[in-house]
């Protein structure tokens, strides 16, 4: 059940409704049957390894609070290899035979590899790094470990976020998770809000976008130097409308229950520095590895080579758990060349503090905007040979017309080859990343990065209801550019990780 499908849209006020009229000693318990029915529409046959990275953690982090010395590092070991184990078992274990076998057959060895037949955990990344990022803070004295099973099993698996995010703290959710709830008119405005927005990025930019983007990919030698250039910008306008478009739509389904979780994008594209960009782009990720990974394996407080070495562990570490493929470990190198690389620049450099304005800004923005875009080439092709294949082309043709003709080509394939279809599709694209392009300018500049729903406060009515109607306008015209119909819907990306 995709968040930006009808079913959801009915399944949510109905949810929300019940919520609200149970006697509130019976919240938790519907609660928690709710986000196990969510998630069990994926695939029920992945509910038992929830249930075990639940029991697992939750069990260990009572170990930890109640022992000393080595049983508390045993009960965080065991947390650890159970989870971890079972991330690697299910996301890593055909890349890595595979691999294996790639290298022997290198050697001289004929081996074939069909395959492990193993199922899709949804979701598995997020609430592995949740369960272990909550055993960790327990063994640091950052939290105490939580008594009740109730509020811990809400917490792991509350549906918001179970399938993608964002990655919440039990020092943060937990509380909230032992409170009952009352109605809250402005609570349940600010979450339809923050919904409208993410179905917007989502459904009337990233899956528009994706249309011809998919058309790109799959026929690259079909296209041109300058076409593939502007595919992967649009690829990176794509990738952050679909995934901060879910994370809002979570957030504000979180409000609507009463509960507030990561704000998981913060403006990303506005950012001067690689260094800012992963505070800005999700957070609760960059944040993770940074408590989890890099503060453990020293940080910067071991010399500058052992920080770089980190850096790359990092940036490595964050490329495999998006996905199971050489092309996402590529993406991670050249971040960590990125992020290591501003780290010696700015060792030497004088000027280290810009401020937001004047044309060094700028170019600033673009630079990282272009280098990510970049990056995204290996994120998005399908093996590394095509991510290369398109690296080489991308110096060739730059004739304006030749683009022209592949752009047309492109919707064509990925939309209809109507010409005035053509014209409107094309249109309806640059209105709604125009307006994407607003909301962070209007974000960052005015509202100094506060949430964007704080936007509507300030708002004359009328103004208030033309934003309203405008942005259901162009969400259900994007629905039914999808596939001509209201069920029509599209997989978020970052589901698949």
């Amino acid at each position: 059940m995709l968040f930006n499908s009808v079913p959801f849209m009915i399944f949510l006020p109905i949810a929300a409704f019940a919520y609200y009229i149970i006697p509130q000693k019976l919240q938790k318990v519907y609660l928690l049957a709710i986000s196990y029915y969510v998630y069990a529409c994926f695939d029920l046959r992945a509910v038992p390894f929830i249930v075990v990275a639940t029991l697992s953690s939750f069990m260990a982090a009572k170990i930890i609070g109640s022992q000393q010395g080595k049983k508390r590092k045993a009960a965080l070991a065991v947390c650890i290899a159970v989870n971890v184990g079972m991330l690697c078992f299910f996301k890593y274990s055909n890349f890595l035979a595979s691999s294996v076998v790639a290298v022997a057959n290198m050697l001289g060895a004929d081996i074939t590899f069909g395959g492990f037949s193993l199922i899709a955990v949804t979701g598995i990344s997020f609430f592995t790094f949740q369960s272990v990022g909550y055993v960790a803070d327990v063994y640091w004295g950052k939290i105490k470990a939580e008594d009740n099973l109730l509020n811990y099993s809400l917490f792991i698996a509350f549906f918001p976020h179970v399938l993608a995010g964002p990655i919440s703290r039990g020092g943060s959710l937990l509380p909230q998770m032992q409170q009952p709830k009352a109605f809250d008119y402005s609570g349940v405005k600010t979450g339809l809000q923050l919904m409208a927005i993410g179905f917007f990025k989502k459904i009337a930019v990233a899956d528009i976008l994706a249309m011809f983007i998919g058309a790109v990919f799959n026929d690259l030698a079909a296209y041109s130097s300058l076409m593939l250039i502007f595919t992967a910008f649009a690829y990176s306008i794509q990738l952050y409308t679909d995934f901060s478009g879910y994370s809002d739509i979570a957030r504000g389904c979180a409000k609507v229950l009463g509960f507030d979780i990561i704000d998981n994008f913060n403006t990303p594209f506005l950012s001067t520095s690689f260094k800012e960009f992963w505070n800005r782009w999700h957070i609760s990720l960059s944040s993770w590895f940074g408590s989890y990974v890099y503060i453990p394996l020293g940080g910067n407080r071991r010399g500058e080579m052992r920080k770089y070495i980190n850096i790359a562990i990092i940036f490595m570490l964050s490329g495999l758990w998006h996905g199971s493929a050489w092309t996402f470990v590529i993406w991670g190198v050249l971040h960590a060349v990125y992020r290591i690389g501003e780290e010696i620049i700015r060792k030497f450099s004088k000027n280290t503090q810009l401020q937001p304005k004047g044309i060094s800004y700028w170019l600033r923005v673009a630079v990282v905007f272009c280098l990510f875009s970049f990056s995204m080439i290996f994120f998005r092709a399908d093996t590394v040979a095509d991510a290369f294949y398109y690296v080489a082309h991308l110096a060739g043709s730059f004739s304006p017309s030749v683009f022209i003709g592949d752009l047309f080509r492109a919707v064509g394939h990925g939309f209809d080859f109507t010409p005035i279809l053509i014209f409107g599709y094309i249109a309806y694209c640059a209105l709604a990343v125009a307006i994407t392009v607003a909301m962070d300018l209007y974000r960052y500049f005015v509202l100094k990065g506060s949430c964007l729903t704080n936007a509507f406060a300030t708002m004359k009515w009328p103004v208030r209801y033309i934003c309203y109607y405008g942005l259901v306008a162009l969400i259900m015209a994007g629905f039914i550019m999808q596939n001509g119909g209201y069920g029509a819907s599209a997989s978020f990306i970052y589901a698949n990780f």
